[in-house]
Formats: structure tokens, C-alpha cells, sequence
């Protein structure tokens, strides 16, 4: 690799000082992420980083005629659908993309009440499913694109024996979502590098020992500006609020009015075309 000023290492587990750049890049005169603090983190990101020098060639947006709300666009080509191993269970659409149990209890007309053994092995799902987004948070620096953060999203499920619910779930090809800034929810995970001053949201599901763990948080990436920090603080306590009157007894609605009415008093309004997600057997239930 060749010597140059130094710079942070690339490799998401390290933050070395790192003055050895990988030669591709060179040629290809790109200066994010090209840096490494010695032979062993390159070759130990290699896997991923390699991808770079690829993903230079032929970037395009999909949707060139589409009415963008803002200045995120999407850049593909997206990477190939990655592999869950044979050992790890799976839900029953993962080869078929069809989530055939899940329309089955959506034309029923009872509310499962869930044994304490379920609950139990629910919360185990939502602990793998939070171990993995915490994974993902620490990987999130401005240069990084979102598609490597699926990959590190996707291993980290792997490796908790656990299998990502959203891969193929209605032939969706991602294993998290990704969205940033306007994007309100469901983002794909593409080519496109986050920015200096850019809100991440990531929304990991994990299908673990039969039953599905759902969570997302916002991020903030780089200097982000007061409005940004403010949007992300409220909703974080609207969050707050409607879990401290979660109890025995309580209406959906009620959770509802509450983050509404505290996201209307700091200046900001709810997002009425989306709803909640529920965990349980199927990963809309």
C-alpha cells in the first residue's frame, strides 16, 4: 500500500491513525474510506471495502423522472441478495417471499394472548435483534454507504444464529431498512455514501428461535444542524411518553394521541400514511 498523510483507518472496529492507502483507490482517486493503519485491517475489510472500487463504475438513479420531496436520491446498482447458512431457521416465506402464515392470522378473528414461555422467548428475539442494531451504530461514520451497513447489519444477525426478517420478506432483497434524513421510513440500503450532517435511521428485524424482534433508532452522522437534532431528540421522547403508558387495560389510540400531541407542541407533525409494527410469530402481527 502506498504511504501518504494520515487519516482514521477504515475498518469500522478500528480508529487508529492510519497512513497507508489502498492502492485501487489510488488509481481511482477516491479519498473516503481509503485508508488503513496497517496490512492486517486491510486485509481484514478487504471483503467489504473491495466493493468500493466496483461500486465507482456505472452509479446510477433508478428513477431519474421520480418527484423527489428532497436531495436524497438513490444510487444503485444494489448489491446481491446475501445468503442466510442452511442451519438457521428461517420464516416461511424466506425462500418464497410469500408470508403465507402471516395473511392466514391477519383473516382471524381472535387477539392471541401470549404464555409467559412466549413472552420470554420474545424478549430473547428483541435482545438479538438490539445487539444487532447496536453492531450497525457503530459502524455509522460519514463515507460509509448504506449497503455496507446492511452488510455489517447482516453478518452480525448471522452470527447470533438468527435469520434478518425483512430478507425476502414480499421479495424485499435488503436485510434492514435504511433512511435518511427525508426518507420517512423503509429505505433500501444502496451505493449512496452518507454525508456530513445527515439523520440515519436504521430498522433492524431479526427471526430468532421462531418469533420475530423489531427495532429501529435515529443517528446522527457528522455536525448536524440544531433543526436535525431537535426532530430527532422529540421523537425520541414521544417514544418515551407512549411506552411509560403502555399497561393492562391501555387503548392503541391513547399511544397514538400521545405522540401527536407532544411532536405537535415542539413544531412538528406525525406521519399519518404509516403505522405501528408488532412482534410475535409473523412480523406484522
Amino acid at each position: 500500500m502506498t504511504e501518504v498523510a494520515s487519516n482514521s483507518c477504515a475498518s469500522f472496529e478500528c480508529s487508529n491513525i492510519a497512513k497507508l492507502q489502498c492502492p485501487t483507490c489510488v488509481k481511482q482517486n477516491l479519498i473516503d474510506g481509503s485508508y488503513f493503519c496497517s496490512q492486517e485491517c486491510f486485509k481484514k475489510t478487504w471483503g467489504s471495502h473491495k466493493s468500493k472500487h466496483s461500486s465507482t463504475k456505472k452509479l446510477y438513479d433508478p428513477f431519474p423522472t421520480f418527484n423527489y420531496t428532497g436531495s436524497v436520491r438513490a444510487v444503485y446498482p444494489l448489491s446481491p441478495r446475501r445468503t442466510v447458512p442452511d442451519s438457521i431457521p428461517k420464516p416461511d416465506y424466506h425462500t418464497t417471499g410469500i408470508p403465507k402464515s402471516e395473511f392466514a392470522q391477519s383473516r382471524g378473528t381472535t387477539i392471541q394472548v401470549c404464555n409467559e414461555e412466549e413472552i420470554k422467548a420474545m424478549r430473547e428475539a428483541c435482545r438479538v435483534t438490539r445487539e444487532v442494531l447496536e453492531e450497525a451504530a457503530k459502524a455509522i461514520r460519514v463515507g460509509i454507504t448504506t449497503d455496507e451497513i446492511d452488510r455489517i447489519v447482516h453478518e452480525a444477525t448471522i452470527e447470533r444464529d438468527a435469520c434478518p426478517s425483512t430478507l425476502n420478506y414480499n421479495f424485499y432483497q435488503k436485510t434492514c431498512c435504511t433512511s435518511v434524513n427525508e426518507v420517512i421510513c423503509h429505505g433500501i440500503p444502496d451505493q449512496r455514501p452518507l454525508e456530513d450532517g445527515d439523520i440515519l435511521n436504521i430498522d433492524v428485524s431479526c427471526y430468532y428461535k421462531g418469533f420475530h424482534g423489531d427495532c429501529n433508532a435515529t443517528f446522527l452522522v457528522g455536525n448536524v444542524d440544531e433543526a436535525g437534532k431537535k426532530l430527532v431528540r422529540v421523537t425520541k421522547e414521544c417514544l418515551d411518553l407512549a411506552i411509560a403508558a403502555v399497561k393492562p387495560g391501555a387503548r392503541y389510540r391513547d399511544f397514538g394521541k400521545i405522540i401527536e400531541d407532544h411532536a405537535t407542541k415542539n413544531g412538528f407533525s406525525v406521519t399519518v400514511t404509516m403505522a405501528h409494527l408488532q412482534i410475535w410469530e409473523g412480523v406484522h402481527d
